[in-house]
């Protein structure tokens, strides 16, 4: 019988125990959360002096007037609805920095808002082309006879040294071609068919390069430079179809059965022609779209 007294007499001990513990983890708690400072919340002007800060750094980071006298200037590239939007946040920023008393209402704070967001986002995918831009100059190469790759840098800045150095390839190939033509031309005695293939291959190239100087002069962002390299790989190109089809199988006819060299070069020779005019006739390369941003040379 004591037993059992002692044993309830102990549990009963512990439940006050357990039920003070409760009540003094409560009270810290509710201490803590009272000790706790709440955040305040920003004002409207806060608010719109940090989208100021940030608008203008972004701009800042494109090259830009921050908002500026000189910024109308400066955004002939811009959609007329971007240029109003800033237009307007120009104007509301004035009056908050001008007037103390100046203050939006919910409807203009609002307004304000979505057309910071919608600068800020057009700027920020301006921003990332120019990086990505700035990126691609740096990987800008030199090729020889790849023209496809070539046609893809179309959007990056071709470096003055390489349209020179094609320059100078593009008029010791196209005198190459012309005197290789006029040699054809004479060992073959004026030949007909030898003379009609050549006069038809000059105005298919002619015609060729016009259509192309048209397109890239558009779609290149520097289109001199671009234009000149391109048709420097055009060129280089075309002289090796005249070498492999036309000059070394004339050459080893010649060493070999020289009466068969005019058959020879009229067979290259119609073969290159027919060439050409598959280049004529192909699909043309889709033209890449440019960032806003005037061509430059």
């Amino acid at each position: 019988m004591k037993f059992k007294m002692e044993s309830s007499f102990k549990e009963l001990g512990n439940e006050c125990q357990q039920d003070s513990y409760k009540v003094h983890m409560d009270s810290e708690q509710t201490s803590s959360h009272e000790k706790t400072p709440s955040t305040p919340e920003l004002t409207q002007l806060e608010l719109i002096a940090q989208w100021r800060f940030n608008l203008q750094q972004l701009l800042k980071d494109l090259g830009l007037s921050s908002l500026g006298d000189n910024l109308a200037d400066e955004l002939k590239g811009f959609t007329s609805d971007i240029k109003e939007k800033l237009g307007y946040l120009k104007k509301t920023d004035s009056l908050l920095l001008e007037h103390d008393d100046f203050a939006l209402s919910d409807a203009g704070f609002d307004k304000y808002k979505a057309a910071n967001l919608a600068i800020v986002r057009y700027l920020t995918e301006l921003h990332q082309e120019k990086k990505s831009k700035e990126e691609g100059d740096k990987n800008v190469k030199f090729y020889f006879f790849s023209r496809a790759k070539h046609i893809k840098q179309q959007v990056n800045t071709i470096p003055w040294l390489f349209a020179c150095f094609h320059f100078i390839l593009l008029i010791i190939a196209t005198l190459l071609i012309v005197m290789g033509g006029v040699v054809v031309a004479v060992l073959s005695q004026m030949n007909g068919i030898v003379l009609l293939l050549l006069a038809a291959i000059l105005f298919t190239i002619f015609g060729i390069v016009k259509d192309k100087i048209k397109s890239y002069r558009i779609s290149a962002l520097t289109p001199v430079r671009f234009i000149t390299s391109f048709l420097s790989i055009c060129s280089l190109t075309t002289l090796l179809y005249a070498l492999l089809l036309i000059a070394v199988p004339a050459f080893m006819a010649w060493e070999l059965k020289p009466f068969w060299r005019d058959d020879v070069m009229i067979i290259g020779l119609g073969i290159f022609a027919f060439i050409i005019f598959g280049h004529s006739v192909e699909d043309p390369e889709e033209p890449v779209k440019l960032p806003n941003t005037e061509a430059t040379k």
